[in-house]
C-alpha cells in the first residue's frame, strides 16, 4: 500500500521512532526532539495521531503513557520516497537522471565507472 510522503515534522517524528527502541512513550520521543529545539507537548501528540490515522504508527497506552511502535520501516519509507522523487523529477528515466548530475557535475567520471562496475555485476547471468 502507498504511503503518502510526510511532511518535514512527522518525518523527524517517525526518524525518532525508528532510530529508538520501540514501543516508545510519548514522553521519550518528545526527550530526542528536544535535544534540536523544543517541543510542545500538545502539538507532538497531534501529529503522533495524524501518523497512527494514516497507519504508519500503532499505539497502545499503558497505564498513563501512550507508547508507540512503527507500522512502516524506514527503508520501506525511503524505498517509496525516492521512486516517487525520481518519477517526479525524472518522468522515470534513470539514463536521463544520471546524464543531467554527470553534466551538472554533481557526480564525476569516476562515480559514473563505480556505476557501469555496479551495473555490470548485478546483470551477470
Amino acid at each position: 500500500m502507498e504511503k503518502q510522503k510526510l511532511p518535514d515534522t512527522e518525518l523527524k517524528v517517525m526518524q525518532v521512532i525508528w532510530h529508538n527502541e520501540t514501543p516508545i512513550s510519548t514522553v521519550a520521543i518528545r526527550e530526542e526532539l528536544q535535544k534540536e529545539r523544543p517541543w510542545n507537548l500538545s502539538a507532538l501528540q497531534t501529529l503522533l495521531g495524524r501518523l497512527v490515522n494514516r497507519s504508519f504508527l500503532k499505539t497502545e497506552k499503558q497505564g498513563k503513557s501512550r507508547y508507540y511502535e512503527p507500522l512502516v520501516s524506514e527503508e520501506e519509507y525511503l524505498a517509496e520516497d525516492s521512486k516517487r522523487y525520481f518519477q517526479k523529477w525524472t518522468g522515470g528515466s534513470l539514463r536521463d537522471l544520471v546524464a543531467c548530475l554527470y553534466e551538472n557535475h554533481t557526480v564525476t567520471k569516476e562515480e559514473l565507472e563505480d556505476l557501469k562496475a555496479f551495473i555490470e555485476q548485478e546483470t551477470k547471468e
